[in-house]
């Protein structure tokens, strides 16, 4: 059980008494003497209860009434406005108190302070270590106590994620057991359910980056949209996109972010497999049976093209652990007599423990597609673990291997003609 009551701390002050309607005026003239500790207020007011006076605290180093710390020229300064010198105490009790600090104190000496999170909504999510453990709920508490009311809710990951949604198994450690939340990010509010979807705040900035390289009207296809941190974004800014998941709940969240941000109209919603996804985009065979509780693209928007904001320009791929293995639906995929624009461009998410990250993913996305990538850039995101980056891919389908067999460099020339005749004849 976390004790509050072992935490205080007595701090006996000089203040100096002066009238408040001169407060302005001596922080100004005594800046750097004046008390600087976080949450204490360097003016309060006269315990006598004078109305028309105050106390300013000064710094701890002055320490006698005859004000002996100041220079001559401050302390002349206070006598000559009257100023009394006094001792005053302040009392500080738990709510002072970091949540480091208290963790410091409370947990064994050595242990590291698990004092940092990922906060999503209202909820506080920590990774503890083994370690930890026997600590748990007090760390949550405190966690809880320092962080209210932002946070509301704390939770530890079990386990690691192991599934092919991307969820974990998670425990309450602290606060209410709600998980539906709410999330502003990028322009964009989105819904979750955190024990159902997957959910990452620290992707933030490279959401915002990949979206920033869209512009309106950019058709986009999200082959593991989630709720949608790069779909909802990017028809905001005027896109449209094709956005998959395979996860039914993702999906469910998806639509209702979709809706919420009223970019319904710019964004199209499916849960399949991500090849059986791309493929039906370019009406390629699909399986003979969807799985149970599962749509398409085609049964979302009955007796529309399934390309029917036209040929998309960028592809994502936000599935780290395992994106680079489904590189190889590109291959042979476009049809030169359908396909009127250059081939796409990819950004592939995936991890590295290499000692050349960039390097190791380029040469294993290679290794997939069956050609060199020559202007393959790959981008660090972030640190995941020790040794282990998560890393973005980017690079445009090469024209041999994208287009259907037999098309090649061929089909490449045949689109670009046909999009040149396009654009100088257009429709009436």
């Amino acid at each position: 059980m976390l004790d509050r009551t072992l935490f205080s701390l007595s701090l006996q002050l000089v203040a100096l008494r002066i009238p408040a309607r001169k407060c302005s005026e001596f922080m100004t003239r005594l800046q750097g003497h004046i008390i600087q500790r976080p949450k204490v207020k360097p003016i309060t007011r006269e315990p006598a209860g004078e109305p028309n006076l105050r106390l300013l605290l000064l710094c701890e180093e002055v320490r006698d009434l005859q004000l002996g710390s100041l220079p001559e020229d401050l302390r002349a300064y206070v006598q000559g406005e009257g100023a009394t010198p006094v001792f005053h105490r302040v009392e500080l009790d738990y709510s002072y108190f970091t949540a480091e600090q208290v963790l410091r104190q409370l947990l064994p000496e050595g242990m590291e302070v698990p004092s940092a999170f990922e906060q999503v909504g209202h909820i506080a999510h920590v990774n503890l270590r083994a370690e930890h453990l026997p600590f748990k709920q007090m760390i949550g508490q405190v966690l809880l106590d320092k962080n209210s009311p932002r946070i509301r809710t704390v939770v530890n990951k079990i386990d690691s994620i192991s599934n092919e949604f991307r969820v974990f198994p998670m425990e309450v450690l602290a606060g209410d057991s709600e998980f539906k939340t709410q999330v502003k990010e990028n322009s964009a509010v989105f819904r979750l359910d955190y024990r159902e979807v997957y959910w990452n705040s620290r992707l933030e900035r490279e959401h915002r980056r990949i979206v920033q390289m869209f512009g309106p009207g950019d058709v986009i296809c999200d082959m593991f949209a989630g709720i949608g941190p790069f779909a909802v974004p990017a028809a905001l800014r005027g896109c449209r996109v094709y956005a998959n998941d395979l996860n039914p709940k993702s999906i469910e969240w998806l639509r209702a972010n979709v809706e919420g941000n009223k970019v319904d109209k710019l964004v199209r919603v499916a849960n399949e497999d991500a090849k059986d996804f791309v493929r039906g985009l370019l009406g390629k065979t699909r399986p003979a049976q969807a799985p149970a509780g599962s749509s398409s693209l085609a049964d979302s928007t009955p007796g529309q093209s399934l390309l029917e904001f036209g040929e998309f320009g960028h592809v994502l791929m936000n599935l780290p652990a395992s994106a680079l293995d489904f590189l190889d639906v590109f291959v042979g995929l476009f049809d030169a007599a359908s396909w009127r624009t250059p081939l796409p461009r990819v950004h592939c998410y995936c991890f590295s423990k290499a000692e050349d990250p960039a390097a190791d993913v380029i040469q294993r996305a290679e290794e997939v597609m069956g050609c060199k990538l020559p202007c393959a850039t790959a981008s660090v995101v972030r640190d995941v673990a020790p040794s282990k980056l998560m890393m973005c891919l980017t690079f445009a389908i090469p024209d041999e291997v994208g287009w259907m067999a037999g098309e090649g460099m061929a089909g490449a020339t045949d689109a670009k003609r046909r999009r040149t005749a396009q654009e100088s004849n257009p429709p009436q």
